[in-house]
């Protein structure tokens, strides 16, 4: 048992040393990622010594390497004379958000109390139904609950809800929530929580409501009603990640996910054969305009088995490798089909002759906690998206004489007397920089590049005349950009770089 002295000393050394060990994924010491209290406390109970780290998530890839690396340290310190315990626990989540505190509430309001301890959102998307994207997106949850994440799943395809039909919990009702009217509850299931409008009573009055429900027949905006209502309405408290099952497409609900939300990445789900990775690719391409990195490429339905052991590609190999450095490919499988009819996940069933298919999700868990990891940290991976088409992250000022790169999805825009007020934020700091109405206005809001102004064109000098180029209403949307109303009328949505380049920014070359 060690004396109260040695104790002290020994905390001493162990937060000196502990503090400057490194992450292996972050390539960041503890102490700088926060991880560590001011002191680490040890606890000696003569048979062994305990101390406690904090981390944002379970979600670590390399969490057993890092408990090891601070166990081999404390070994060391102790001399090997007794047992030492590795406790680590997770800090309350919250969305993740790299400006300013007085941005991140705003961002909060915007979300509501149902969201307001969620730390990321994703989306599993594709854009030919079919091809398993909800299957996938139900397994990729249990997953990373199972690795020790704090998960949900939102079932978001309100036209053809699939989540009561892989999912079938022994009490499915969805309950009123207390933290606010109109509010309700997730289902709680083996570690995820659950929520879906197949499950939502249908005496709600919702088209498509209720297990047993008819077609969901609605239009766009009320299809972004529900979508709006089943996200914010409901109190899924505190989560690591919130997985989003969307609906096939490229339609209004996607918009708007995207739009009302910081999504932290999306995963694309296809087959091998030409006509579904065409229409994954339109897929890639709108999540990258909208500023929402492709963080993996999943193959399902790739290949199968046969009785002698070989493997055949039905439909082809796909060289997904040139979209994303993080490709899994799922096989056809009997075992998966028969997991969904029964309504148990195959992540969580896990039978012993699915081990093919249990590696490739497993594989697919840990990169996806790899890269939200990373994002959490207002770093960006190069795992993700192959080289050359992921959007442009960052800008450099060269009227500032300086080399400061800044990244542009953190961007802060409010509304001033003299125009546009943009916050830039950097590795070093920060700077902020005055738009004028009419350089945005004429800026174009997708590339940023300026938009020739005719002079003498009527309508423009009728409209400078009576100030009509002037903001009335600034809205953010999600990590894309900010929606401008103008006084003459106009509304436009502007993306991040659009908006840096007015203010004079240049995009920093891949």
């Amino acid at each position: 048992m060690l004396s109260r002295r040695e104790i002290a000393s020994l905390e001493d050394d162990l937060t000196k040393a502990v503090g400057q060990l490194k992450d292996p994924i972050l390539s960041k010491d503890l102490k700088t990622l926060g991880w560590l209290p001011k002191r680490l406390v040890v606890r000696d109970d003569r048979e062994s010594v305990s101390l406690e780290i904090q981390l944002p998530s379970l979600l670590h890839p390399a969490l057993d390497d890092l408990k090891f690396q601070i166990r081999s340290i404390a070994d060391d310190l102790l001399r090997n004379h007794c047992k030492v315990d590795i406790e680590v626990q997770t800090s309350k989540p919250y969305p993740i958000y790299t400006a300013s505190s007085d941005q991140r509430t705003e961002y909060l309001k915007q979300l509501g109390p149902g969201l307001a301890n969620v730390s990321h959102c994703i989306a599993v998307y594709s854009c030919k139904g079919g091809v398993g994207k909800s299957t996938l997106a139900v397994n990729l949850a249990y997953e990373l609950a199972r690795i020790g994440g704090r998960v949900g799943l939102l079932d978001v395809d309100i036209y053809g809800p699939s989540l009561p039909i892989l999912v079938k919990p022994d009490d499915a009702t969805v309950r009123q929530s207390a933290i606010g009217p109109g509010m309700v509850k997730p289902i709680e299931h083996h570690g995820v929580k659950l929520l879906s409008l197949g499950y939502v009573s249908p005496d709600s009055g919702v088209p498509g409501s209720g297990d047993r429900g008819g077609a969901a027949v609605m239009r766009g905006p009320m299809a972004g009603r529900v979508v709006t209502q089943l996200l914010k309405g409901t109190e899924w408290g505190d989560l690591d990640v919130l997985v989003l099952d969307l609906p096939p497409g490229t339609g209004d609900v996607q918009l708007a996910i995207c739009q009302d939300l910081r999504l932290t990445g999306a995963i694309a789900v296809t087959t091998p054969s030409k006509l579904a990775l065409a229409d994954a690719r339109k897929g890639m391409e709108m999540f990258t305009s909208l500023g929402v990195p492709t963080l993996a490429v999943v193959e399902n339905m790739s290949y199968f088995v046969c009785d002698g052991g070989g493997k055949h590609f039905p439909f082809g190999k796909a060289a997904l490798e040139e979209e994303s450095k993080n490709v899994f490919r799922l096989p056809i499988s009997t075992i998966t089909n028969e997991s969904n009819d029964n309504g148990i996940p195959l992540a969580l069933a896990r039978p012993g002759d699915a081990a093919e298919e249990l590696s490739a999700i497993e594989c697919l868990a840990v990169a996806v906690s790899r890269e939200l990891l990373i994002a959490q940290h207002g770093l960006h991976s190069a795992e993700s998206s192959r080289e050359g088409s992921s959007p442009t992250h960052r800008v450099f000022f060269p009227e500032t004489n300086s080399d400061d790169e800044f990244d542009i999805a953190s961007t802060h825009v409010t509304l001033s007397e003299d125009g546009f007020r943009a916050r830039f934020y950097s590795d070093k700091g920060a700077m902020q920089i005055t738009i004028p109405p009419a350089v945005l206005r004429f800026t174009h809001p997708k590339t940023g590049e300026k938009i020739e102004r005719v002079e003498n064109d009527a309508m423009v000098q009728q409209s400078a005349s009576d100030n009509q180029l002037l903001p009335a209403v600034l809205e953010a949307k999600g990590r894309y950009g900010y929606s401008v109303q103008w006084k003459d009328g106009a509304t436009i949505i502007y993306s991040m770089l659009s908006i840096a380049k007015a203010a004079g920014g240049v995009a920093v070359s891949a």
